[in-house]
């Protein structure tokens, strides 16, 4: 999995997560949106290649500003999937 920062400056995005998170779940490869330490960034969550053109579309459809997106520093970030019990 791998992950990219959205973000929507002037916009709190923190308390929309509910509302962004259910926009995005509309593309079958976002696993999750996950809160950041900004008010105006939140965490995308994904399997395979990035699809900021569709999930900016989604949005801005929906009524939201026009995000940003960011790649985590050095390219997208491998997230650990879940794991067996010990």
């Amino acid at each position: 999995m791998h992950s990219y920062e959205i973000r929507f400056p002037g916009f709190d995005a923190r308390s929309n997560r509910g509302l962004i998170r259910w926009e995005l779940f509309l593309h079958r490869d976002v696993r999750d949106v996950l809160l950041t330490t900004r008010e105006d960034t939140l965490q995308v969550v994904f399997r395979g290649e990035p699809d900021t053109t569709g999930w900016s579309h989604t949005l801005v459809e929906a009524g939201f500003p026009a995000p940003y997106f960011e790649s985590p520093a050095g390219g997208a970030v491998v997230v650990d999937g879940p794991r067996a019990a010990a």
